[in-house]
């Protein structure tokens, strides 16, 4: 499947016009890769190249992210709650203050990444891969979900050093 380019804010201009299904996207220039201040709540872009976008307090919510590529992105602020994440390749990002909220970010990758204040209340996190990657400061209430996840060299929320490498299996 061929993917298909566009930039960021036709988008944003389509999704205002009721349009919700982006899935598979490419964003089409390093310039059209800035949002600030967007609602895009319950998007679909699943499967997308959003690498290296920078977003802020943008509103994600309930989107459908599954499987996209965030590689070396910069989020802040944004509020990601029920979002589906699984399967995403988060590496190399930093995305401070976000709402994870009740998101579920199974099986997706989080290398040399810092989610710094984030919220993970509710987050499921079952089978992620952590590694090199900061999660300080980040709230991690019940419910906490985290079993069958791979460690190694992260920052948990309480500012320990979790060395690994380890599978964690732990429902808290």
């Amino acid at each position: 499947m061929n993917q298909v380019y566009i930039p960021l804010q036709e988008v944003v201009e389509r999704y205002q016009a009721g349009e919700r299904n982006f899935a598979g996207i490419g964003l089409y220039s390093q310039a059209s890769r800035m949002l600030k201040d967007a609602d895009l709540s319950g998007i679909n872009l699943s499967g997308a190249d959003l690498s290296q976008i920078k977003l802020e307090k943008t509103n994600l919510s309930g989107a459908c992210l599954r499987g996209t590529d965030f590689v070396y992105s910069d989020l802040r602020s944004v509020n990601l709650s029920h979002a589906d994440l699984s399967h995403a390749n988060l590496r190399c990002c930093y995305w401070i203050n976000v709402d994870f909220s009740h998101a579920c970010m199974a099986r997706a990758v989080l290398f040399e990444s810092e989610l710094t204040d984030a919220n993970l209340f509710g987050t499921n996190l079952e089978a992620i891969i952590l590694i090199h990657s900061c999660l300080k400061g980040a709230i991690k209430s019940d419910p906490f979900r985290i079993g069958g996840a791979f460690i190694w060299n992260s920052m948990m929320p309480d500012g320990s050093m979790d060395l690994g490498p380890r599978f964690v299996d732990y429902p808290n």
